[in-house]
């Protein structure tokens, strides 16, 4: 990864002022979601629904992965 003009050992410091923050930030609101969709009475559980989302989304990265390197196979 690179930043442009940044050093390595600068370009690390100054991710490690936002990764932990942002890391926190999902994991709170994935565990409100999940908690708001037991309450909610959701079809399955709330960490079901989101582990079926995070499933269906990491598919749908490799569709488009796959599209953007010109494969053929899959075809929308």
């Amino acid at each position: 990864m690179v930043i442009e003009g940044m050093r390595g050992e600068a370009m690390v410091r100054h991710l490690n002022r936002y990764i932990p923050t942002a890391a926190a930030f999902g994991g709170i609101a994935i565990g409100l979601l999940s908690i708001i969709a037991d309450f909610m009475g959701a079809i399955g559980s709330g960490t079901g629904i989101l582990l079926a989302v995070t499933i269906i989304y990491q598919y749908f990265e490799m569709i488009a992965k796959e599209k953007e390197k010109g494969a053929d196979t899959f075809v929308f």
